[in-house]
């Protein structure tokens, strides 16, 4: 029994989707050229018989830029399935899915938050029934965003990004790029002989500006957003 290959691609989107939305997230639309870099992906595992993520001696980004799209977040799924009586499209597909969701690794993958896109690419290797499934998830770059700085106070300030945690000396601004959204934390600082105030946290959107000032507990931070 050998499965239709687009109906298989088209199901493990569906099935995809399906998932996340179970999970509270966005489902993903397809892109036509993570499929191009999918779909020629699989083809090579299917006709080398090799099988990992750098098989043809690129990383999974590598590929996806060759095939022109230009992303700020991207990773990849790989699965192989065999079985000596074929598959059905929904079978093939559904296997595919079960077996990602039960890999840590692949489940954080189908769940990522902020990825948008999604391709798929499914090829017959020469051994009977036996089938290689691609499947890419990207955040284009046009999704990156900026937010700016300004320590305008007499001391220098620290801050937590993303996980990463800096400091913004007096009198300097710093500008970051980013490719998701993600909480800005700044941290306890205090004028001597002041309160110390507690830690102030906040969401990030283009175009925000936040100015440090001296206030009489401490630092106090301005948030100013973008107009829209």
């Amino acid at each position: 029994m050998t499965p239709d290959l687009p109906a298989v691609e088209l199901a493990i989107v569906q099935k995809t989707n399906d998932f996340r939305r179970a999970n509270q997230l966005d489902g993903l639309r397809l892109n036509a050229r993570l499929d191009k870099a999918a779909r020629g992906f699989a083809w090579y595992l299917a006709r080398t018989g090799k099988f990992s993520h750098t098989a043809d001696g690129r990383s999974h980004s590598a590929r996806i830029k060759s095939a022109g799209y230009k992303y700020c977040i991207t990773v990849e799924n790989l699965a192989l399935h065999g079985d000596s009586r074929g598959f059905r499209a929904a079978q093939l597909a559904q296997d595919a899915l079960t077996g990602w969701k039960k890999s840590p690794g692949h489940r954080k993958n189908l769940l990522r938050k902020y990825v948008t896109e999604i391709g798929i690419g499914v090829a017959k290797a020469p051994i009977e029934h036996r089938y290689l499934s691609v499947q890419l998830f990207g955040r284009p770059a046009v999704l990156k965003y900026s937010f700016r700085i300004e320590d305008r106070s007499p001391t220098a300030m620290r801050y937590t990004f993303d996980g990463r945690t800096s400091e913004i000396p007096v009198r300097v601004i710093a500008t970051h790029t980013a490719c998701q959204p993600a909480l800005l934390t700044f941290h306890r600082a205090s004028i001597p002989g002041k309160k110390v105030p507690a830690q102030q946290k906040f969401e990030t959107r283009d175009g925000d500006v936040f100015v440090l000032k001296a206030s009489r507990t401490g630092i106090r931070v301005i948030h100013k957003p973008k107009l829209r």
